[in-house]
């Protein structure tokens, strides 16, 4: 009998995102965050818009969509009518199960003239290759 017991990895998520329209960034707050309620490790990788969507002076200010632009109006109305959270606070509600860990492009943040310290919810900066080693055992992969 072996003393050694195998212990199945968790499963994991990778998310790329590359927008920084409040529509996409709400669907990709509702995915991380349910793969953390469900013991998922999500690892998101912000690119250029993506970095400059966490930026803390710009993060609740952004009310741009990526599409149907003229339906914009309707849609915040409609969300607010709802009483539904904004993206960040789904993001920051899945990240408090400390499952979701969130990664700035570095190149994207110099191009921003940011550092760490400039982006809200960012765990660290780290370069495109470093992300894709990180995930590479992702079970789920998505580009927002």
């Amino acid at each position: 009998m072996s003393i050694y017991r195998c212990v199945p990895m968790a499963d994991k998520m990778a998310i790329v995102v590359f927008s920084g329209s409040v529509d996409r960034l709400l669907g990709m707050s509702i995915l991380a965050s349910s793969a953390a309620a469900m013991d998922w490790e999500v690892d998101i990788f912000l690119q250029l818009w993506g970095v400059y969507a966490f930026k803390k002076d710009v993060m609740k200010e952004n009310m741009n969509f990526s599409e149907f632009e003229e339906l914009k109006d309707a849609v915040v109305k409609r969300i607010q009518e709802l009483n539904f959270p904004m993206w960040y606070d789904i993001l920051k509600q899945g990240k408090e199960t400390g499952n979701i860990h969130i990664y700035a492009c570095s190149t994207a943040a110099k191009a921003w003239n940011v550092t760490k310290d400039d982006l809200e919810m960012v765990d660290d900066l780290m370069e495109a290759g470093e992300f894709i080693e990180k995930v590479r055992d992702a079970k789920l992969s998505f580009f927002i």
